[in-house]
């Protein structure tokens, strides 16, 4: 009796040809697979690895330092300027930042007046901040005493 293909049902002329077929076969869907030829890649489609988009795109920490120009609370908006004073940066805020001391003491947002020199750490991604943590570095008050001379 002659042996038949079990998927087209046709007529083999032997045993040993239909084994060599199969494992041909299967050599060189392993060889396509080890190479990234995959079938999905003949149709034209690519396969989106899952959470490449965070890994690739993800936030972008950073620092600014500078005196702060004005607060503020209802628009939840911070305007600060640079050391040197040439530029001003302006940091949406949220009820959740921290703000502190350099030592570590809790303070109110409002204790952000003009000219306190803060430390912002911040978090952008795209064309988006949050601010993470204020760090007060001088008071103003502190500042303009500093700054009179002694009688």
């Amino acid at each position: 009796m002659t042996p038949s293909s079990p998927i087209t049902g046709a007529k083999c002329p032997s045993a040993g040809s239909n084994f060599r077929r199969t494992g041909a076969l299967g050599l060189l869907l392993g060889l396509a697979l080890t190479w990234g030829v995959s079938p999905a890649m003949a149709q034209g489609h690519k396969r989106k690895v899952p959470g490449l988009d965070k890994i690739t795109s993800g936030t972008n920490q950073q620092a600014f330092s500078g005196k702060v120009q004005s607060l503020d609370v209802d628009h939840h908006v911070l305007n600060v300027n640079t050391v040197q004073g040439g530029v001003t940066e302006i940091f949406p805020l949220t009820k959740k930042v921290h703000v502190s001391t350099a030592d570590g003491d809790r303070l109110k947002l409002e204790a952000l007046t003009p000219g306190t020199n803060v430390l912002i750490y911040y978090e952008q991604k795209g064309d988006k901040r949050t601010v993470k943590e204020i760090v007060v570095l001088s008071a103003a008050a502190a500042e303009a005493k500093k700054a009179s001379p002694p009688s």
